[in-house]
């Protein structure tokens, strides 16, 4: 019987979008404005490299989250420029509120779907949050006027974890008292989402909306194309 309810964030209750090309942009001309001149082609490279952490894996970092900060250091190391605290701290600030004068689309049905769901069963979130962190994505979901659905938040920013590690996983359904064969998580990733929710022995819903070819190792309970589907499998299995 299924009791918890978990949603992931990123391309399962927003749409994607990315902020990468606007921070890589604010980041030159922070350099620039201190008379720190380079060419954009070498900082560019720099930026998704050292930014976004694309030389190491998730396993190398054993799912550590990545703060904005650390982020901000690797680059700034990376060219050997030294700037001050406080400057760390404002390029930080800019690029975590970025989401809040552009937000992401609310995907279709989302809303509808967890009004259903929220009266008759406890409702979580978990998300790996990248740069921008769960406190400022709460103020959008709060803006869809969403938010009020869910009772529990778990944000990679807040745990110091990436999911697939089991503790994102643990977290909420400690708090909710639940074991984790009564709980059923929702995602779009099929290595963080599903394979993360399955070694922790919940229940899965993969959410393939975009058609992604099937793993032949990770296999979800279900699997859907709208988010919409998730309320006639709950009720069958409640």
């Amino acid at each position: 019987m299924i009791k918890v309810i978990t949603f992931d964030l990123w391309n399962t209750l927003f749409s994607n979008k990315s902020y990468s090309e606007l921070r890589l942009k604010q980041f030159f001309q922070f350099l620039q404005e201190r008379n720190i001149f380079l060419p954009f082609d070498k900082f560019e490279e720099v930026f998704h490299t050292k930014f976004h952490f694309s030389e190491v894996t998730f396993e190398e970092i054993e799912f550590r989250h990545i703060y904005t900060e650390d982020r901000i250091s690797r680059v700034l190391e990376s060219i050997d420029i030294q700037v001050p605290k406080s400057d760390i701290e404002m390029l930080k600030g800019k690029f975590e509120s970025e989401i809040l004068h552009d937000p992401p689309q609310l995907k279709i049905g989302i809303k509808k779907t967890l009004e259903i769901l929220a009266p008759d069963y406890q409702v979580g979130l978990i998300s790996n949050t990248g740069v921008t962190p769960g406190k400022t994505i709460n103020r959008v979901l709060d803006e869809y006027n969403v938010l009020q659905y869910f009772d529990s938040m778990v944000y990679s920013d807040e745990t110091g974890l990436f999911k697939p590690h089991p503790k994102m996983f643990e977290i909420p359904l400690e708090r909710f008292n639940c074991k984790p064969q009564n709980a059923i998580h929702i995602g779009d990733m099929l290595e963080t989402d599903v394979k993360g929710a399955q070694d922790f022995k919940m229940k899965t819903i993969w959410l393939n909306d975009k058609n992604s070819p099937r793993s032949t190792e990770i296999l979800p309970d279900y699997e859907i194309k709208q988010i919409s589907e998730v309320i006639q499998i709950i009720q069958e299995l409640s």
